[in-house]
């Protein structure tokens, strides 16, 4: 199966699921306050995107011969609601507007802010809720897991590698947002980020979440480490070259945010390397000019293309992707199951968005 219909087909059974379940926090909470109630809404409604993290973890299931279709759905939730709150956060720190073409949650409560209050600040409220929000779904994500149909000692050894990656992310982010204040980062360092931050909780944490909830062994699950690790580093770049060379309609934020917050990426490295001294002195004010034009972002793409850079990157990325492959049959025996785990990596670099 391809990837993209192997993530629709997860979307297809898993929401009417996910919403159950927030349907049913929403009415827990709202004897404490419609405030809570609202933010279970809010919640559910800011979940979407391709759900690459929770179909990993159905695939993981499958590969590792799990059979109970009803009992991972529900379990892989876990992964999504994570992701959605680490976005929260996220958008918090990279000071972004829009995530998949609709306001981020520290916008959009301080758009109601505006609308219900008079006391106080609506950015302040709005980064207020964003982080009070994330740190709901951190919960309901263990809720879901404590509540899942599997056995305890299974879910004790997710729990314990769930915790582990999400430390492990939380790190990455640590790193990626210090390197943005330094002058001196090697692409090596860039490299670290892309491991820590991206590539253990979006490709390797959810195959191995499946393996486990499947009953794998240890050995097994490591095994996973040698396909997820280069598959999700190459994700990663795959993200920055859309961050800075998509469409806004496809990518659901605006073109050059990377830029304005002077990411680091292999083609910023590479472009700022290879650049003309007179691109190289144009690059040097772009990155990190938070009121960049449209104009001085076309700029960057052409600089970006001229160099190499892009088509360092792309390089980068694919041979990633095919050492990643490679340890595919060392996860499992069964060809379709080995087709799309093949057709899940390429996706990775293919997407755009």
């Amino acid at each position: 199966m391809d990837a993209q219909t192997y993530l629709k087909d997860y979307i297809k059974k898993s929401t009417p699921i996910l919403k159950k379940f927030f349907s049913y926090k929403e009415k827990e909470v709202a004897g404490i306050s419609s405030i809570c109630a609202e933010m279970m809404r809010v919640y559910v409604d800011f979940m979407g995107g391709k759900n690459i993290r929770g179909a990993l973890t159905k695939l993981g299931y499958e590969c590792f011969g799990g059979k109970d279709e009803k009992a991972i759905l529900e379990a892989s939730l876990m992964v999504e609601i994570t992701h959605s709150f680490l976005l929260m956060h996220d958008d918090i720190m990279d000071q972004d507007c829009l995530r998949r073409g609709e306001p981020t949650i520290h916008v959009q409560y301080g758009k109601l802010h505006k609308e219900r209050y008079q006391k106080g600040e609506p950015k302040h409220y709005g980064i207020c809720m964003a982080i009070d929000l994330g740190d709901a779904g951190f919960a309901l994500s263990h809720l879901v897991l404590a509540e899942a149909a599997f056995a305890p000692l299974i879910k004790e050894r997710v729990l314990k590698r769930f915790n582990k990656q999400i430390l492990t992310t939380a790190f990455g982010q640590a790193i990626d947002v210090s390197y943005e204040h330094s002058q001196n980062v090697a692409e090596e360092d860039i490299m670290r980020v892309h491991r820590y931050k991206t590539a253990n909780y979006t490709i390797t944490g959810p195959l191995q979440y499946g393996a486990l909830f499947a009953g794998a062994e240890e050995t097994e699950i490591k095994k996973i480490e040698n396909y997820g690790l280069p598959v999700g580093i190459a994700f990663q770049i795959r993200d920055d070259e859309l961050g800075i060379l998509s469409e806004e309609e496809k990518l659901g934020k605006p073109i050059g945010s990377d830029i304005r917050e002077n990411k680091n990426t292999l083609l910023h490295l590479k472009a700022l390397e290879w650049a003309s001294p007179e691109d190289k002195k144009f690059l040097e004010s772009a990155y990190g000019n938070r009121g960049l034009t449209s104009d001085q972002v076309k700029r960057v793409q052409e600089i970006t293309f001229k160099t190499g850079a892009l088509a360092y990157s792309q390089k980068i990325a694919r041979d990633l992707v095919e050492k990643g492959k490679s340890f595919v049959p060392k996860i499992t025996s069964d060809s379709q199951l080995q087709d799309t785990l093949y057709r899940m990596a390429d996706f990775m670099i293919e997407r755009d968005s």
